[in-house]
């Protein structure tokens, strides 16, 4: 049975309630989903609500509106609320602790793989990277050059595990801020020790060392999740 929306921000709640519908099975991939004053009717809100939230519920490829047959459930419904609701949960209760905690469990994995199966091209690309990241230190820029996270961004393509880099991808504005975080307390010394870090993991994955690569990508985040830790 529908539970009638609430008074506030009413197309949101009928938003909500039409995706639980979906997720729960009550609404299947393909399936026509009732007209407007139907839906009307069932959620107690105004056409114009309706019309509204499955504007946006269309927008997201949730919903697929066919002019003269009616509106239809996408066949991938269910994983497009399930990449909304966790860029949601992203963007609303990560933390600098969590999102490091993230890269802890998925990076060393990553450079594992990495290490594993990069060609000459993917290793000479690695080099140029760190290249630019000692001329930004010489230069007194590294701190605001997004270089050295472009190294490790760079070893997440090389591990040709496509779900985990688009992840990574789609958080890049958290993995930003936390290393904007980080780079508030750091001296050129710490600066050179980083670089020293990425260093040692390049030497690993061209020397094809996955499990030192892996153990050394998991020491250098563990470092700066320390050094995260002392300045919040």
């Amino acid at each position: 049975m529908y539970k009638p929306s609430s008074r506030v921000m009413l197309y949101e709640d009928v938003i909500n309630q039409m995706m639980t519908l979906i997720k729960k099975g009550k609404w299947q991939p393909g399936e026509k989903i009732p007209t407007e004053n139907e839906l009307s009717e069932y959620f107690q809100v105004s056409r114009n609500s309706i019309r509204e939230a499955m504007k946006v519920l269309t927008h997201l490829k949730i919903l697929n509106s066919k002019a003269g047959s009616g509106t239809f459930i996408f066949k991938d419904a269910v994983q497009s609320i399930q990449v909304l609701e966790l860029n949601n949960t992203i963007r609303e209760k990560s933390t600098y602790k969590s999102i490091m905690d993230t890269r802890l469990i998925i990076e060393p994995e990553l450079v594992y793989r990495a290490a594993l199966s990069a060609t000459p091209n993917e290793i000479s690309q690695l080099e140029k990277i760190i290249n630019e990241s000692i001329e930004t230190i010489n230069s007194g820029t590294y701190s605001k050059s997004t270089v050295g996270f472009s190294f490790h961004m760079e070893i997440a393509r090389i591990s040709k595990n496509e779900i985990l880099f688009k992840f990574l991808e789609s958080i890049t504005l958290e993995l930003m801020n936390v290393r904007e975080a980080t780079m508030q307390s750091h001296s050129k010394a710490d600066l050179v020790e980083e670089i020293n870090g990425h260093k040692q993991i390049f030497n690993y994955i061209k020397n094809n060392e996955p499990e030192k690569a892996k153990e050394a990508m998991y020491s250098h985040l563990k470092n700066a999740l320390i050094n995260l830790e002392k300045i919040r």
